[in-house]
């Protein structure tokens, strides 16, 4: 991830209770972007984290900037954080209840002691996606944020792909992060797998893919896929992946690379970032 900063002439302070903040956090960086009430974007940063090995000492690091960063303590209208993380699950609504919801999501996931649960129905899916944060970070947060939505990127990433379907078209989605990738195959408008693997190299996504694929019955010659996030710029990876999956598209955020010359910039990274205030 680049340090990358960008405000619009436009942008003022005093007008921030107007405005809408989303923040993303993820093993790599912490970004943010202000939209208006036009959905105009405003301001966008980036921060590289670094080498961080735990998962405390990323919320560590996104605590501080959060804290330190003046864009980042103004009033705003709603603010959205978006969090980058592998565990998250899945439920379906006949079966999700907030009085069995902990004890469901420990059947499939670790819960430690502490931590806070919190879900956000995805529309058009009939499902809740559930997931935890460690109960300081989750009480800083709502203490400095009042107006807090948080939700895994997947939230959006899912939305995204289910406006993007055609009827009778198989579609995969893949949207990749700096150690793990979400993964959705749909066919005929009708979702069949939702998962998130953990990868190391190249070859680990291309055979979480495959086998999906395989799994869902998928036939190839008709298949559809769209990428997003980290990766998808590199040629070495799209060159293996065409390989073994036809008709691969990237998803991108143009105006970005307009409003920031960078030319080696990955917009598809923060694709989602810039559109979760429309997913309300």
């Amino acid at each position: 991830m680049q340090n990358i900063s960008y405000i619009d002439y436009t942008f003022r302070e005093e007008d921030s209770f107007q405005y809408v903040l989303s923040i993303r956090y993820a093993t790599d960086g912490l970004s943010f972007c202000i939209h208006d009430a036009a959905h105009r974007l405003l301001a966008f940063h980036t921060r590289s984290f670094g080498q961080l090995d735990s998962e405390e000492a990323v919320i560590a690091k996104t605590t501080q900037l959060i804290s330190n960063e003046p864009l980042l303590g103004l009033k705003y209208k709603k603010v959205f954080l978006l969090l980058c993380r592998k565990d998250k699950l899945l439920m379906p609504a006949d079966y999700f209840s907030k009085n069995t919801a902990e004890d469901l999501y420990r059947l499939c996931l670790p819960l430690h002691t502490g931590d806070t649960l919190f879900y956000r129905k995805v529309r058009g899916l009939n499902s809740y996606m559930v997931e935890t944060l460690p109960g300081d970070f989750a009480r800083f947060l709502n203490s400095r944020y009042p107006s807090l939505s948080m939700v895994n990127s997947a939230y959006p990433f899912i939305l995204c792909s289910l406006s993007g379907i055609m009827f009778n078209t198989p579609y995969l989605f893949m949207d990749i992060h700096e150690r793990y990738f979400d993964l959705l195959v749909t066919r005929s408008n009708e979702v069949l797998l939702f998962n998130s693997f953990a990868y190391g190299s190249i070859p680990d996504i291309i055979y979480h893919a495959l086998n999906c694929l395989q799994q869902c019955r998928i036939d190839l010659d008709n298949l559809q896929t769209a990428l997003s996030g980290n990766w998808v710029n590199d040629s070495v990876f799209l060159n293996a992946l065409q390989k073994y999956i036809p008709n691969i598209s990237v998803l991108n955020y143009a105006p970005l690379s307009q409003w920031v010359k960078q030319n080696n910039l990955n917009n598809s990274e923060f694709i989602h970032l810039l559109n979760i205030h429309k997913c309300e």
